[in-house]
């Protein structure tokens, strides 16, 4: 499992990953989040997006920012740490533990404090997304009580 940096030479690649039609209504298209990576980074926000890859296959894609909180309800466990912002595997690599494998990837690095010294990182989900839910709570994500307007935060302590 490797996380290889979104670039020109995968961009398209990563655009045109997707996620099985039951799981569209719970993640953002991929271009979408690059866009949202981009304007973000032009505003002086730290972010990193990630093409995620197993061997030489491309299987998926994720994004994290740092310390970015500048949207009105943004969580307050949003300052100074990390958030696993986008995070999606190819329908056709699902079920194959591969986000398992990827999730553990994405919390090491964040561990490195690549973009600045975090101490927890968060995420939201969508509820009636359980398969997301289940994911990210055997990682140890647990709900800190915060919602990101409809959805659920869940926070990770990155010391432990």
């Amino acid at each position: 499992m490797e996380l290889k940096k979104v670039t020109n030479q995968n961009l398209w690649d990563v655009v045109n990953l997707k996620v099985k039609s039951d799981q569209k209504e719970y993640v953002a298209d991929n271009a979408t989040s690059l866009l949202e990576a981009y304007a973000t980074q032009n505003e002086g926000g730290k972010v990193e997006t990630f093409a995620i890859y197993e061997k030489d296959n491309l299987v998926g894609f994720t994004m994290i920012n740092f310390n970015v909180c500048n949207w009105e309800g943004a969580p307050k466990v949003a300052r100074n740490n990390y958030c696993l912002w986008r995070f999606m595997i190819d329908q056709k690599y699902q079920d194959q533990g591969l986000g398992r494998a990827a999730l553990n990837k994405i919390i090491d690095y964040a561990k490195t404090n690549p973009l600045g010294k975090g101490r927890q990182m968060y995420l939201s989900y969508v509820p009636g997304n359980t398969y997301a839910e289940k994911l990210y709570r055997d990682f140890g994500f647990v709900a800190n009580g915060e919602k990101d307007e409809e959805e659920i935060v869940l926070v990770l302590d990155l010391e432990k």
